[in-house]
């Protein structure tokens, strides 16, 4: 988002001007979360619960090192996610072809270029992608679906995985050799 700091500010004080940080950073962390949880539910119920949390503690949110509204928001949600887990369970989607639909809602990289697709192949490709990816640690599918899923940039990426650039670069390029070899591309 290209003024993002003056939309917070907006924000601030005026809660109606939450509405542009809410319409775009809603498909990245749906996508992100929906990928995450593989529950629709439990995924639109973080999704609402971060943006209610973002807006009530708007105040708190400060720009620091590079930190942008998003990486902010992305932590609340990954926050939530932990807290949940914690208290039990994780409800699943029953197969990974529905996850075409899902991931409709989201804008990242991977999904437009599988836009492109007919249906079949969509769903070929996804599930081939998001079996692969289960066989990766969580810390290797987290980057990966917060670059391609939710098409996040490199210094947000590392505000929320806490994570030096230098490693976040070296985690990437493992993960996506992975994905490859996994996949024989």
């Amino acid at each position: 988002m290209e003024n993002e700091r003056k939309q917070v500010k907006l924000a601030k004080r005026d809660s109606a001007a939450f509405l542009p940080l809410y319409d775009h950073y809603y498909p990245k962390l749906y996508g992100y979360l929906i990928t995450t949880t593989r529950s629709r539910e439990l995924a639109e119920d973080i999704t609402q619960q971060s943006f209610l949390k973002a807006l009530e503690k708007l105040d708190q949110y400060k720009s620091r090192s590079g930190a942008t509204f998003g990486s902010w928001l992305f932590m609340i949600a990954k926050n939530e996610l932990v807290d949940r887990q914690r208290k039990g369970g994780r409800e699943t989607l029953s197969d990974h072809t529905d996850m075409d639909k899902e991931l409709s809602q989201s804008s990242g990289p991977l999904v437009k270029l599988i836009e492109d697709e007919d249906d079949a192949q969509k769903k070929e490709r996804l599930t081939k992608i998001f079996a692969s990816m289960q066989n990766l640690k969580d810390e290797e599918r987290e980057v990966l679906l917060l670059k391609y899923i939710s098409g996040l940039k490199y210094k947000d990426i590392q505000k929320i995985m806490n994570k030096k650039p230098n490693t976040l670069a070296v985690l990437l390029k493992r993960s996506l050799e992975k994905i490859r070899e996994d996949l024989d591309l």
